[in-house]
Formats: structure tokens, C-alpha cells, sequence
């Protein structure tokens, strides 16, 4: 008879943030256990809110799968002699099994009939399985941080308080932290401490839900969702979607209940940007908007809990948001007193990193790395307006507001530089430089902007790298990742063919002089960023080994590496392209069989040493369209250079059919070694044939 199981971990408040990744690791661990195990079940669930992790796992056996081993022994020729007895082989291989060599049986393989052992072994009870599974589960989630709170050493997110663990309705004997499972939790924390109990694992979710607990995620989400909903009707307004606020609100509470609240309407003299952030993310209010898209002074707060004393709650809630909004006006007031220019001499008094000085050091890295990009570009902006933009761009970082609400970095300098009448492209600039703010983010819209970003970004990474602040694993707690991939998607989608090597080299120079030199982290740093390059052309579905094979032939343009990759692909789509590819492949191999046999391949073919017509062919066809592949190549028209490279097809087929490259004749040999080399690089700036598959 199968039955339901469930497994709770009930906790001090979670994190918002940590609790959809646990659910996924649950629901990833306990699957591969069951199934490793041949414990069979119906479907796994996870079940959350702020104060429990919870795995139900539908339909689970009272027992594993009875399994039977195999091993494979001695083949039956070995193991029999000619009169048909057994031989040592066959007796060994029985007495390691604890079996006697009569018991053998016999199997048919693809190599002929070998003995072989098969041991039953009986299946495990569910009971055992489960509690050794959700003791590995408990062990085995990792969190962004863990505490340790009691002797035993064991870490969570934050401390257990209970733990519930049935199958059907028998509690199973699992203990950690001094904590043993049973068949009750605590309800709502701020309402009541009556223990619930949990009479049967089927009856769980239904069980929450008499108490006021939504144990479900979707659920409550959808909840929240509606008490919106009928709240904004009530005010003939609207809320915006926000799927990040409402995941997290969601994640915050166990039993949704609106409240709709107002605030002084003289705040909304304070720019929207602000006003949002203070309700979104300190008080975790959905602004409320008038039916003509306007900022209204309304709001709505989603409390944990039941429907009582509502009035009392909103008013709680109002004069919370005051007191945030009054703090905001006092920032806003103070900061404007004096201009942005004036806050500039304090960016020397923050230290971003002993090795490389202060934030008022970094501006003008900025400042020297915009003016040399902007150098590089075809239409470049204003030199003096951009310094300007530069100069600015971290002013806001010694504001009260960015103090209080550092997400508003960048966003509150373009404000204030507004209200001080600075150009558009100027106070667009200061908040845009830090885009893209996320790997797929918004992209910088004015191409100041896109100067400043590019000039802040390749600065911090070479930065980073120069004192050794390099990625590993997982682990990327400067961001360096986004940083490269937002480099590269500036110049892929803005269309800048900007050499890599060149911005790297050039910021690396701008360092302070005793880490300027490191021109081995301006290496790790191109190579971090072809990485990412190939990353993100294979995530936009080019092959792994096309882009594999076009990188290798070289990675320090994106806009040239794309115009090469379409190329390949396209050119890869013709009949004959594989058979040649695969051509060029061995003459590649050929070279590398030279190399390490220390056989020297001279740099220029002799023609007066061709002396088989199919050779002659392939250095006559070679020599004939060089010219025109390389200026191809030196124009990016790389179909046209891959379409050159296919018309080969017929002398370089002759030439493998005819020729022994590696002839007797040292001569002879090395000459068409050099033939090879010769062909090979006229498209060696384009790909590494070696690197394609087929």
C-alpha cells in the first residue's frame, strides 16, 4: 500500500531570497535518492513560507524494489577444461561469491558466454529509506550564508525550532540539532503558540490551511495577487506588475492580508524614483497608480496574519512609511544644497581598495579610459561634456540618499544632476554607466553612456585581476562576471568594433604604478573574457565547437567574431564544406605529427621542388585567390573568403588522394609539409578547422 511523506523543517525566519533555491535542491535530492534507492513514488512537491521548508513526496512504496546484481566472471572456455570440469578460474571466481561452482549460471554476451553471480538483495523498508534521505537532505542544503547556533556544529539558515517527518501517519525517528521530529509545528508566530498537529502526511497542506498557514507558494502568491486586485478596484486605480516584489512578499508571509494605506500627498513633490524605493524596498508597499498612470499617494501593504483589527494595522503601516518618506525629504533637501561638482573632493576620503587608493582615484581612471575610447569610436560625443559626465559619475555615492538607499546609486546622481540643469546625455550618462545592472539587463541608451560603462567596467575587472580578486568556482562576490558580460554585450549590441586586448592593456596602464605592470592579469582577464564570449554565442545556439573553433582563431573583436560565426554557419550548410573541413583537419594533424617530431617546416613553399601535378595544383590554386582572401578578410567578408576556401575542395582532395606528405625524401617531405602550412594559414584568421566536428 503506498502512502504520502512528508518532510518539514520548521525555522527562524528565512530569508526571502534563499527559500525558492532550497526547494529546488529538496526536490533534486530527494529525487535522485528515491530513484537511487528503487524506492518507487508518485510526484515530488516543496512547500515554503518564512518560517518552513516542507517536502511531500506523493504515492512512496512501503518498500525499495527487490534488486538483483550481476557479476560477470571467467568466460565458460576458461573456465571449463577440455574434459568439461571446472578450472581454478571458475572456482575462485565462485568462492569469492561464497557460492559453490555447480550454482554458476551462465550468460551470453557480444565476446560469448561468460559465468556469472546473481545476488538478490531483499528491498528496504520505506521507513529506513526516508529517514536516512531526510537526514541527507537536511545536511546537504546550502544557503548564501548559514549560522551555527548549538554545539553539535550544525549549520542552517537560521536555527530549527521543529521538525515533522511522517509516512502515512507514522512519525519517523529523525533527529538533528537536539531537535527530534514529530508530528506537529507551530502555527503563525505573531498570533498564536498552539502546536498543530499533523495527523497524517496526505492531510498536511489541508491541515496549514485550517490554521491560517498557506504552505503553499503558488497559492499564496495567487492570493496576494487577488487582495490587490480587489483592493485597487476599491480605489479605481492600479498596481503595476512587479514579479520580484510580489516573489518576495510572497516569501515573506504565511497568510496574506491587504491593507490599503495613504501618505501625505506632499511627498509626491519628491521625485517618483525615490518615493518607489522607499515603499518597495524598506517597507515592501506596491505603489499605487490613478487610472491615467499616475504616482498616486496610495499604497498597499500585504501584513502576515488573519483580518483583525485592520484599522489599527493600516494606521502601523502609515506612520511607518511617514517617517521613511520625512527621512527621504530631509535627504533630498540636503543633498541639493550644494551641487554635485562640490562632492567630488569627497570621493578621496572613500577607500575602495588599499591597492588601488580611493573612489576619487578610480573617477579618474574613468575619466582617462572614457577619453580613450571615445578616441577609438567612428562618430565620438563631445570631449568635454563627456569628462564632464565622468567626473560626476560617482558623486552620488557620498550622498545621505545613496547612504540610506544605495540601490538608488547611479539613479539618484542623474536626478540631482537634472535639478541642477546639467545636459541630458550628461545626467543620462551618470545613471547609465552602470548598466547593464543585470547579465541580461537594459544596455546604456546614449552612446556617453555606453563610453562611461565601458570605461568603469573594463577598469574594475583589470583592477580586480591585477591584485588577484579573480573568480573561482561559483564564487563571484565582485560581480566580475556580470562586469564582462555586460563589456560584451555593450560592444556586440552597439556594434563597436573595439579591440579587447587594447581596452585591457590601456585601463592596466591606469592602475597605480606598482600594479600597472601585471601584464599577466591583463592576460588571465582576456582569457576570463573569451569565456564569457563563447558562453554567450553558444547560448545564442551557434555550436559548441563552431565557436570553439572560431575564438581559437582569435577573440579580441566580438563584432568580427560574430561576422565569422555567421560566416561558418553559413558556409557549414554546403555539402562540400564537411568533407573539406575535414580535409584541412588532417593537414592540421599532419602539422602537429611534424612538430613533434621535431621535423623543421619551412616558412615558404619551393616551387621548383612540387614535382607531382597534384601538388602543383593545389600551391597554383592557393597562390591564385591569396590576394583575394586576404582582402576578405581585411574587409570582414568572411562568406566570400569561406565560399574561396570551398572552390579548393576538388585540388585539395587530389592532393590527399595523390600525394604521401610524409615521403621518405626529407626534401620532398618538408616542402609539402610547408604546402600545407601555406594553405592552412590563409584561413587560420578565420577558424581552427582542428577544432570542428563532425
Amino acid at each position: 500500500m503506498v502512502k504520502h511523506a512528508i518532510f518539514e523543517i520548521g525555522t527562524e525566519e528565512i530569508p526571502a531570497s534563499y527559500i525558492t533555491p532550497a526547494l529546488s535542491q529538496m526536490t533534486q535530492k530527494a529525487g535522485q535518492f528515491l530513484s537511487g534507492h528503487g524506492l518507487a513514488f508518485g510526484e515530488i512537491k516543496t512547500y515554503a513560507t518564512p518560517r518552513r521548508l516542507a517536502l511531500l513526496i506523493e504515492s512512496v512504496a512501503e518498500k525499495s524494489e527487490d534488486r538483483v546484481d550481476e557479476m560477470l566472471g571467467p568466460a565458460v572456455k576458461v573456465g571449463r577444461d577440455a574434459q568439461g570440469n571446472f578450472t581454478m578460474a571458475a572456482k575462485g571466481f565462485a568462492a569469492r561469491h561464497g557460492i559453490e561452482a555447480e550454482k554458476l549460471k551462465t550468460k551470453q554476451t557480444d565476446k560469448g558466454d561468460y559465468f556469472v553471480v546473481q545476488k538478490k538483495t531483499p528491498g528496504e523498508k520505506a521507513e529506513k529509506l526516508l529517514k536516512t534521505m531526510f537526514d541527507q537532505i537536511l545536511a546537504g542544503l546550502s544557503f548564501p550564508k548559514a549560522m551555527q547556533w548549538e554545539p553539535s556544529g550544525f549549520r542552517f539558515a537560521r536555527p530549527l525550532r521543529t521538525v515533522v517527518a511522517l509516512y502515512g501517519e507514522k512519525a519517523l525517528k529523525v533527529s538533528v540539532a537536539g531537535v527530534k521530529a514529530g508530528n506537529w509545528t507551530h502555527g503563525i508566530h505573531t498570533l498564536t503558540r498552539k502546536k498543530i498537529i499533523i495527523h497524517s502526511a496526505e492531510r498536511y497542506l489541508t491541515t496549514l490551511r485550517n490554521n491560517c498557514i498557506l504552505a503553499d507558494p503558488a497559492e499564496r502568491k495567487a492570493t496576494v495577487k487577488k487582495a490587490l486586485d480587489t483592493s485597487v478596484r476599491r480605489l479605481k486605480a492600479t498596481v503595476p506588475d512587479d514579479d520580484a516584489l510580489l516573489e518576495e512578499v510572497t516569501n515573506l508571509i504565511e497568510h496574506p492580508v491587504a491593507i490599503a494605506g495613504r501618505f501625505d500627498e506632499k511627498y509626491l513633490a519628491l521625485p517618483q524614483e525615490i518615493l518607489i524605493t522607499c515603499m518597495k524596498k524598506k517597507q515592501k508597499y506596491f505603489p499605487v497608480y490613478s487610472e491615467a498612470g499616475l504616482l498616486s499617494n496610495n499604497f498597499i501593504g500585504i501584513r502576515n496574519g488573519v483580518s483583525e483589527n485592520q484599522e489599527i494595522v493600516r494606521e502601523g503601516y502609515e506612520r511607518v512609511l511617514a517617517a521613511r518618506l520625512a527621512d527621504a525629504e530631509f535627504f533630498f533637501a540636503q543633498d541639493t544644497r550644494t551641487p554635485l561638482e562640490r562632492k567630488i573632493p569627497k570621493l578621496s576620503g572613500v577607500l575602495l581598495h588599499e591597492k588601488l587608493g580611493s573612489i576619487g582615484d578610480k573617477v579618474e581612471r574613468i575619466k582617462a579610459g572614457a577619453l580613450a575610447i571615445n578616441e577609438k569610436l567612428p562618430a565620438p560625443v563631445d570631449g568635454g561634456r563627456l569628462q564632464k559626465a565622468a567626473g560626476l559619475c560617482k558623486a552620488d555615492l557620498v550622498t545621505e540618499m545613496v547612504f540610506e538607499y544605495p540601490e538608488l546609486q547611479g539613479v539618484v546622481g542623474r536626478l540631482y544632476a537634472q535639478k541642477e540643469g546639467q545636459p541630458a546625455d550628461v545626467a543620462d550618462a551618470i545613471e547609465q554607466h552602470y548598466w547593464p545592472v543585470t547579465a541580461d539587463g537594459a544596455l546604456p541608451g546614449r552612446q556617453m553612456g555606453v563610453i562611461l560603462s565601458l570605461a568603469d567596467k573594463i577598469d574594475t575587472l583589470i583592477a580586480d585581476f591585477a591584485i588577484g580578486l579573480i573568480p573561482t568556482g561559483s564564487a563571484d562576490p565582485y560581480g566580475l562576471r556580470r562586469a564582462a558580460i555586460g563589456v560584451l554585450r555593450i560592444l556586440r549590441e552597439k556594434n563597436l568594433p573595439l579591440s579587447l586586448r587594447a581596452l585591457v592593456t590601456g585601463a592596466l596602464g591606469l592602475l597605480p604604478a606598482n600594479i600597472s605592470s601585471n601584464k599577466a592579469a591583463a592576460e588571465q582577464l582576456l582569457e576570463f573574457l573569451r569565456q564569457r564570449m563563447e558562453n554567450i554565442f553558444i547560448s545564442e545556439g551557434f555550436r559548441v565547437d563552431e565557436v570553439r573553433a572560431v575564438t581559437a582563431a582569435g577573440a579580441d573583436d566580438v563584432i568580427d567574431v560574430a561576422r565569422r560565426l555567421d560566416a561558418l554557419r553559413a558556409i557549414r550548410k554546403l555539402p562540400e564544406f564537411e568533407p573539406l573541413a575535414g580535409a584541412f583537419k588532417r593537414a592540421a594533424n599532419l602539422l602537429k605529427q611534424a612538430q613533434k617530431m621535431q621535423i623543421a617546416v619551412p616558412d615558404a613553399v619551393s616551387s621548383e621542388s612540387l614535382s607531382e601535378e597534384a601538388e602543383k595544383g593545389l600551391y597554383a590554386a592557393v597562390r591564385q585567390m591569396e590576394s583575394d582572401i586576404r582582402k576578405f578578410q581585411e574587409q570582414g567578408e568572411y562568406p566570400a573568403a569561406l565560399q574561396k576556401m570551398v572552390s579548393l575542395k576538388p585540388v585539395v582532395d587530389g592532393f590527399f588522394e595523390k600525394i604521401m606528405v610524409m615521403s621518405d625524401d626529407a626534401v620532398q617531405r618538408a616542402n609539402r609539409l610547408a604546402l600545407l602550412k601555406y594553405t592552412a594559414a590563409l584561413f587560420s584568421r578565420i577558424l581552427d578547422f582542428s577544432l570542428l566536428q563532425q
